[in-house]
């Protein structure tokens, strides 16, 4: 089922998500609407969840310069166990069950390459991880929280 979100919502939107401090009124100027639509949409998207207000936190900028992600095959009827264990590593910053290969896909934030070394050895204490697949990402070029439905999945409300 489409969402009934239009065209003027993906423009609120995108504004909102390259700078999520911009003003009603300045979405307004741009768009040249009123202010009191910019900030009715607004209001609607966070209250029905459509969007999500939140802060990203620059992980580089304290010092965790490498992401790194790791493919874990976990003994099947430990998996929820393996990921309650995994919630609480502070340099997981994803985790999600996987289908395939492998169980559990992780992305973890580090300092360097040894750090990155440091943290697949503490996950090979987690007797229930029987085998990890880990992948060095020298670069992100698109975040989780940079997406955003094509304009088809919006309605053009006339």
């Amino acid at each position: 089922m489409k969402n009934s979100l239009d065209m003027l919502d993906r423009q609120i939107i995108c504004f909102l998500q390259r700078d999520g401090r911009i003003s009603s009124s300045e979405i307004a100027r741009k768009l040249g609407v009123p202010v009191r639509t910019v900030r009715n949409r607004i209001d609607l998207l966070i209250e029905r969840k459509d969007i999500l207000p939140t802060v990203i936190v620059n992980h580089e900028n304290f010092g965790y310069r490498m992401a790194v992600d790791i493919f874990c095959q976990v003994e099947i009827n430990k998996i929820d166990k393996v990921a309650e264990i995994l919630k609480n590593f502070h340099e997981i910053n994803y985790i999600a069950y996987s289908f395939g290969d492998q169980d559990i896909s992780i992305q973890a934030l580090v300092e360097d390459s040894n750090k990155a070394f440091e943290f697949v050895r503490k996950l090979a204490d987690i007797p229930e991880i029987q085998r990890t697949k880990t992948v060095l990402v020298p670069r992100i070029l698109k975040n989780t929280y940079e997406w955003l439905p094509p304009e088809a999945d919006f309605c053009n409300k006339g």
